[in-house]
């Protein structure tokens, strides 16, 4: 499985714009800077008549779909979800739960929608959410069913959250459907939405201890997906194959991986 990916969530003008760049330019800059996968979302996406053509001519796979907003009537969008990733062959759904939706009915049958098109869900914890701690991720993936759910391990959420090491370095890494590797300077205000989605850097550029979580991820025996969801304000403004580029680099610098998954040794001392 690739395991560097780009997400054109990168491009989107969050929360409900649009994306900055076309589909094709931005599988363009990914092909270009080495990516061998991407993640898709269902706005840069739409209206886009052959997917799965558009990856191959650039020998590029998806890694992930997304991102379905658990809510009233989630499991609509968990059907365009589960259609987007049987056209471009991902098997991997991106999942949020916001602050105030406890539902169960709604998740359950949203897991069943994307199980049967044989997707799992990737449900993210974040401070500001319903599951604002690791533990409590860990918890709703056990209580949905780990065969179709697990857990998307944010290294801005891990670290804006306080969770603790150890806990991190107890999961098991089957428990981790995909992590999105990215950095951020110091806080600004209190408004964490605000810094999450519009404040971001790419790893090894901010204030996180990049080094101890790839360290204790590849102590866990994590060899899948690392997307480099970098949503800033900055970034967006950037061309996607200058944005890429960039991921490219800071990804092959910070957590470089060999063709079986493992960090090299010579790039763990550097890393340290």
């Amino acid at each position: 499985m690739p395991r560097y990916s780009l997400p054109t969530l990168n491009w989107l003008d969050l929360p409900d714009g649009g994306p900055r760049y076309p589909l094709a330019d931005i599988l363009d800059a990914a092909a270009a800077a080495g990516f061998a996968s991407v993640g898709l979302d269902t706005v840069t996406t739409a209206g886009v008549a052959d997917i799965a053509e558009m990856l191959r001519a650039r020998s590029l796979t998806c890694s992930d779909v997304g991102i379905l907003a658990l809510g009233p009537n989630c499991a609509v969008d968990a059907e365009r979800l589960a259609t987007l990733a049987r056209a471009c062959g991902a098997d991997t759904c991106l999942v949020a739960w916001p602050a105030g939706f406890d539902d169960w009915d709604e998740v359950q049958a949203s897991a069943d929608i994307l199980g049967s098109a044989g997707v799992r869900m990737a449900l993210e914890f974040f401070p500001y959410g319903a599951l604002p701690t690791l533990k409590s991720a860990l918890a709703a993936c056990e209580a949905i069913g780990w065969d179709r759910c697990g857990l998307l391990l944010d290294t801005w959420h891990f670290f804006r959250s306080g969770e603790p090491w150890g806990l991190l370095r107890s999961l098991d890494p089957e428990q981790i459907a995909i992590v999105h590797a990215d950095d951020a300077p110091a806080v600004i205000s209190d408004d964490l939405v605000h810094e999450s989605r519009h404040r971001r850097l790419p790893i090894g550029a901010g204030t996180f201890a990049i080094a101890e979580f790839v360290s204790a991820m590849d102590a866990l025996g994590y060899d899948g997906v690392i997307s480099a969801e970098v949503l800033s304000t900055t970034f967006r403004d950037q061309e996607p194959a200058d944005g890429a580029r960039a991921l490219m680099d800071a990804l092959r610098t910070h957590w470089p991986v060999t063709s079986t998954g493992a960090t090299s040794a010579s790039t763990q001392v550097h890393a340290h």
